[in-house]
C-alpha cells in the first residue's frame, strides 16, 4: 500500500511539473520526495530499522481493553530504528499484502482460532526466515493449532482441561526474578532483574526448547524466555508482560527491545 501511494504522488508531480520538468534536476526531485514525511521506508531501503507489527485484541472487546494496558505501548514508542504499527485484529492482520511489509511479528492477541487462509500467510512468513515474538497471554492463543504451539513456539497455556493437557494457572502480582539460564547474544546488556508480573503455571513446554531466563518463583513452571526448536526463523517466546508493572521496568523494556531485533537476525554484540 505504502509503495502505491508513492507511485501515485510522483505520477501527480510529473503530470503537474511537466512544463517545468527540464529545468529541476533530477536529483532535487527526488530528494524531496524522499525527504516529504508522506513516506516512509520499508526494511529494504533501511537495513538499519526493523519494521515491526504488534497483534493485539481477541475474540470480545474485554480482551481488547483489559489485556492491553495503555502501559504496553510504551514497549515500542520512540525506540532507535524501530518503526511499528499496531493491529487489534490478527484476522486483518495476516493478509499477505500486510505481512510482506513487516520484518517481525509480536503477538499479544488471545483468538481461539483463525481462518485457514490466515494461517497459510503466517505459516509462508516465518518460512520465508521472518521472526516472531509470542508474548504473555498469546501463549493461550490458537490451543488448537498443533503446527502453532508444538513446532513454532514450543509451548502453550492451556484454556481448557483436556484429556492429554491440564488446565494452566495464572497469579497476579507476583515478584519474578528473572535469571539467565545461559549466556546468549540476546541478553546483552541485561542479566539478573526482578519484576512483579503474573507468573504462568501448568503450561505444557516442549522439551526442545532453549530456555535463556528462567525464575525461582514456585507460581511458575521456571523458564520464562526462550526460544522455540523452529529452525525455519527466528521465533522468541516471553511468559511476562501482563502488566505496567512489568512494561514500564527498564529491563523489561531492554528485553523486549533485544528480542524485536534479535528476531529480526540483527547481531546482538
Amino acid at each position: 500500500m505504502k509503495n502505491g501511494r508513492k507511485s501515485l504522488i510522483i505520477n501527480l508531480a510529473m503530470t503537474l511539473l511537466k512544463p517545468l520538468f527540464f529545468r529541476i534536476s533530477i536529483p532535487l526531485l527526488i530528494l524531496c520526495l524522499y525527504i516529504n514525511p508522506l513516506f516512509s521506508q520499508s526494511s529494504s531501503d533501511n537495513k538499519d530499522t526493523v519494521n515491526l507489527l504488534v497483534i493485539t485484541g481477541g475474540p470480545t472487546l474485554r480482551h481488547q481493553i483489559d489485556l492491553v494496558p495503555t502501559s504496553f505501548y510504551s514497549l515500542f514508542m520512540d525506540k532507535k530504528n524501530l518503526q511499528w504499527d499496531h493491529a487489534t485484529r490478527d484476522e486483518a492482520a495476516l493478509q499477505n499484502e500486510n505481512l510482506q511489509n513487516y520484518d517481525v511479528l509480536l503477538f499479544y492477541n488471545r483468538s481461539d482460532s483463525i481462518s485457514d487462509s490466515s494461517k497459510k500467510n503466517l505459516r509462508n512468513f516465518l518460512e520465508s526466515g521472518k521472526g516472531l515474538i509470542v508474548l504473555h497471554h498469546a501463549l493461550g492463543s490458537y490451543n488448537d493449532w498443533e503446527w502453532w504451539y508444538k513446532d513454532v513456539i514450543g509451548a502453550k497455556y492451556q484454556m481448557n482441561e483436556t484429556e492429554q493437557y491440564p488446565k494452566s494457572d495464572f497469579l497476579q502480582g507476583e515478584t519474578i526474578k528473572m535469571i539467565p539460564a545461559k549466556e546468549h547474544p540476546f541478553s546483552v546488556g541485561l542479566g539478573e532483574f526482578t519484576l512483579t508480573d503474573e507468573t504462568y503455571k501448568k503450561l505444557w513446554i516442549s522439551d526442545q526448547v532453549e530456555v535463556l531466563y528462567e525464575t525461582d518463583n514456585e507460581t511458575s513452571d521456571g523458564p520464562t524466555v526462550w526460544i522455540s526448536p523452529y529452525s525455519k526463523s527466528r521465533v522468541l517466546v516471553i511468559q511476562p508482560g501482563h502488566a505496567a508493572s512489568a512494561h514500564l521496568n527498564e529491563n523489561y523494556q531492554k528485553l523486549i527491545y533485544n528480542a524485536v531485533f534479535w528476531a529480526n537476525g540483527n547481531s546482538m554484540e
